[in-house]
Parts: C-alpha cells; sequence; structure tokens
C-alpha cells in the first residue's frame, strides 16, 4: 500500500504513517518499492506477518477476559 492509503485507513496524517514506516522499514519490518514518485509497502517476509497475527489475536483475548 502507498502512505496516502495507509493514512486513510488507519486515520492519520501522511506525515505520521511515512515517519512510523520510516522506523518500520529501518527494523526490517517493511519493505518499500518504489514506482516514480509513489513508494509502496508491504511487510518484509511471512515471519512478521505470522507475528503481527500473533499479537492481533492476543490482544483479541485480553479483551475477551475483560
Amino acid at each position: 500500500m502507498c502512505v496516502c492509503d495507509i493514512a486513510a485507513s488507519c486515520g492519520h496524517s501522511e506525515s505520521a504513517v511515512s515517519h512510523a514506516l520510516r522506523l518500520l522499514r529501518a527494523n526490517r519490518v517493511v519493505r518499500v518499492r518504489r514506482a516514480g514518485r509513489m513508494a509502496y509497502y508491504r511487510l518484509d517476509d511471512s515471519h512478521v506477518r505470522m507475528l503481527l497475527d500473533l499479537a492481533l489475536a492476543h490482544v483479541g483475548h485480553q479483551e475477551e477476559a475483560t
């Protein structure tokens, strides 16, 4: 997804999303593909997706307990 699409879907500014993506890219959580002036981001690999899914499942379990 591009920065503008991510910002629209999560309700944050493009500047905030761009900053967060820069940190994620530095820590190899996401990778970037450039097409002209546009930058498209995706998760770095399947292990990152697995960790994200586990974290979301964990949050869901905590919400059910309360």
